[in-house]
Parts: C-alpha cells; structure tokens; sequence
C-alpha cells in the first residue's frame, strides 16, 4: 500500500490515491440516492441505509461515500491498475474482506491516507470502531451490487467481444459505468482499446 502510494504521488503530481477515489464514490453514492425507492411498505430498506439485517445503526452518506472511496484505493494497490480499469467485483468485496481478515486499518500493511482532507473522517471510520467499519464495508458491498444490472445493460458489444478474445473474461469495471454515474471525461485507463464504441464513454491511455 505503502510503496503503491508513493509511485501514485510520483506520478500525479503529489497527489494521494484517496483523493481520485472520492469523487467516483460521491458519484456512486449521488446516484444510489436518485434510485426510485421500494413501494413495497413491508419491503426491506436499502441495505445502505439500515437499521436492517446487517446492524441498527444508520450508515451515513458521508460514511458510505469514504468506504467505497477506500475500496478502491485497496484495490488500486492491490492491482497495480487506473482506477478505470478496476473491477466492479473486486471494488464491492475487497473493503470486506480486508476486514474480515484481521488486517487492521492503520498499520503498515494498510497505512492511513495521511497528508489528505478525509484522515479525520477516515480514523473516525475505520480506527475509532471495529464493529462501524465492518458496517460500513458491508454497506459499500451491496452499494456496488446496485451497479451490476445497469452494467449488464450497457450496449458494449464490440468491447465486450474485444475483451472477451484478449483475456478470455468480461467483467464489468468502473469506467464502464463512468457514464451513468455522470462522471467527467476522459477517464484513465490502461488499454483504450478495452473500451471500444461504449456509448457515451470516453477514454484515455493512463501515464
């Protein structure tokens, strides 16, 4: 995580990697809010918002935007990729099961985002309670998993068979959904060609 940072800030002028990640989680967590709601009265809440199954206590906005955000500066370590490029999959899990696995927030192995805006919010999250970052990963999971039928909708059929014969997978990314979330163009991303004739869609190669 350490040395990820350091080769990151080299390479954006200082910049730490929390800081890309924040506007696609207010992106995702804006456009989480703007889904029609449940007319079902007896239907669950989001699972985002509790109190529901996972835990009583109400996860706010705010909170939800920085673990998703801290989903993808993990995974962006752990990939070595433009956060583009990052898995949808792997974005939703790896907050979770970095959690679950013991490995504690703050340590060497999974440094604080020191020298940013968000370490007060960021110690307050996932150093202050063990049990409100859990929440909180588990909220960010099923937030992500709201993204995976407008992904599946996406008419991306020449990136998909692209994909498909260069790497043999197609799994959604989140330049992918870059569109729908109204982000700004182009986004970064290691190979354009991954990407081609994706509506709306604009692109360009990562440094």
């Amino acid at each position: 995580m350490r040395e990820h940072t350091e080769r990151y800030a080299a390479s954006h002028g200082g910049q730490h990697p929390l800081t890309e990640c924040m506007p696609w989680a207010e992106a995702i967590v804006s456009w989480l809010g703007a889904l029609p709601g449940d007319d079902n009265p007896h239907g669950a809440p989001p699972m985002w918002h509790g109190p529901n199954r996972f835990g009583p206590r109400v996860i706010s906005p705010d909170e939800l935007t920085l673990a998703i955000a801290e989903g993808m500066r993990l995974d962006m370590a752990i990939r070595d990729l433009p956060i583009g490029d990052l898995p949808l999959f792997a974005v939703q899990a790896v907050l979770r099961d970095w959690l679950r696995w013991d490995i504690a927030p703050g340590t060497e192995q999974w440094p604080s985002p020191d020298g940013t805006p968000h370490i007060t919010q960021w110690q307050a999250l996932f150093t202050a309670d063990a049990e409100r970052a859990k929440e909180a990963a588990t909220c960010a999971y099923w937030a992500i998993e709201e993204l995976d039928k407008p992904w599946r909708d996406i008419q991306m059929s020449t990136a998909w068979f692209h994909r498909l014969h260069t790497y043999k997978i197609v799994y959604g990314r989140l330049a992918d959904v870059a569109p729908l979330l109204g982000l700004p163009m182009p986004v970064q991303v290691r190979e354009p060609d991954d990407y081609i004739s994706m509506p709306g869609l604009l692109v360009e190669q990562a440094a």
